[in-house]
Protein backbone atom coordinates (compact mmCIF):
# COMPACT_ATOMS: atom_id res chain seq x y z
CA UNK A 1 0.00 0.00 0.00
CA UNK A 2 1.06 3.55 -0.64
CA UNK A 3 -0.30 6.59 1.17
CA UNK A 4 -0.46 10.06 -0.37
CA UNK A 5 -1.12 13.19 1.69
CA UNK A 6 -3.48 15.40 -0.31
CA UNK A 7 -3.93 18.26 2.15
CA UNK A 8 -7.36 17.82 3.73
CA UNK A 9 -7.62 14.31 2.27
CA UNK A 10 -5.34 11.30 2.05
CA UNK A 11 -5.29 8.62 -0.60
CA UNK A 12 -4.35 4.97 -0.21
CA UNK A 13 -3.42 3.02 -3.32
CA UNK A 14 -3.47 -0.76 -3.07
CA UNK A 15 -1.55 -2.63 -5.75
CA UNK A 16 -2.99 -5.45 -7.81
CA UNK A 17 -0.76 -7.92 -5.95
CA UNK A 18 -2.02 -6.65 -2.59
CA UNK A 19 -5.62 -6.96 -3.76
CA UNK A 20 -4.91 -10.54 -4.86
CA UNK A 21 -3.37 -11.28 -1.44
CA UNK A 22 -6.45 -9.83 0.24
CA UNK A 23 -8.71 -11.96 -1.97
CA UNK A 24 -7.10 -15.12 -0.60
CA UNK A 25 -8.75 -14.20 2.71
CA UNK A 26 -12.04 -13.27 0.95
CA UNK A 27 -12.23 -15.86 -1.87
CA UNK A 28 -15.75 -14.94 -3.05
CA UNK A 29 -15.27 -11.21 -2.60
CA UNK A 30 -16.00 -10.12 -6.14
CA UNK A 31 -13.13 -7.63 -5.94
CA UNK A 32 -11.46 -6.89 -9.27
CA UNK A 33 -8.00 -8.23 -10.06
CA UNK A 34 -6.53 -4.74 -10.32
CA UNK A 35 -5.23 -1.97 -8.11
CA UNK A 36 -7.76 0.02 -6.11
CA UNK A 37 -7.67 3.45 -4.53
CA UNK A 38 -9.48 4.89 -1.52
CA UNK A 39 -9.55 8.54 -0.49
CA UNK A 40 -10.41 9.60 3.05
CA UNK A 41 -11.09 12.88 4.82
CA UNK A 42 -8.36 13.78 7.31
CA UNK A 43 -10.86 15.61 9.48
CA UNK A 44 -13.10 12.66 10.32
CA UNK A 45 -11.81 9.64 8.37
CA UNK A 46 -14.85 9.41 6.11
CA UNK A 47 -14.42 7.67 2.78
CA UNK A 48 -14.85 10.38 0.14
CA UNK A 49 -13.82 8.58 -3.07
CA UNK A 50 -12.85 5.18 -4.40
CA UNK A 51 -11.66 3.73 -7.66
CA UNK A 52 -12.96 1.69 -9.31
CA UNK A 53 -16.25 3.25 -8.31
CA UNK A 54 -18.05 -0.08 -8.69
CA UNK A 55 -16.49 -1.55 -5.52
CA UNK A 56 -19.22 -2.71 -3.19
CA UNK A 57 -19.89 -5.23 -0.47
CA UNK A 58 -18.38 -6.42 2.77
CA UNK A 59 -15.01 -7.34 1.23
CA UNK A 60 -14.64 -3.82 -0.22
CA UNK A 61 -15.54 -2.39 3.19
CA UNK A 62 -12.96 -4.61 4.90
CA UNK A 63 -10.30 -3.63 2.35
CA UNK A 64 -11.07 0.06 2.88
CA UNK A 65 -10.78 -0.40 6.64
CA UNK A 66 -7.41 -2.12 6.20
CA UNK A 67 -6.31 0.79 3.99
CA UNK A 68 -7.49 3.33 6.54
CA UNK A 69 -5.71 1.58 9.44
CA UNK A 70 -2.49 1.33 7.40
CA UNK A 71 -2.64 5.00 6.42
CA UNK A 72 -3.17 6.15 10.00
CA UNK A 73 0.04 4.40 11.02
CA UNK A 74 1.97 5.85 8.08
CA UNK A 75 0.66 9.39 8.50
CA UNK A 76 1.23 9.32 12.25
CA UNK A 77 4.81 8.14 11.69
CA UNK A 78 5.44 11.05 9.29
CA UNK A 79 4.27 13.70 11.74
CA UNK A 80 6.99 15.76 13.46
Amino acid sequence: MRVFDNGCFYTVKISCREVEDFKTRWPCSGLPSRSVRFQFSKRNGDLVDLHPSTLDGSAALALSQDAQAYSRQRLRGAAP
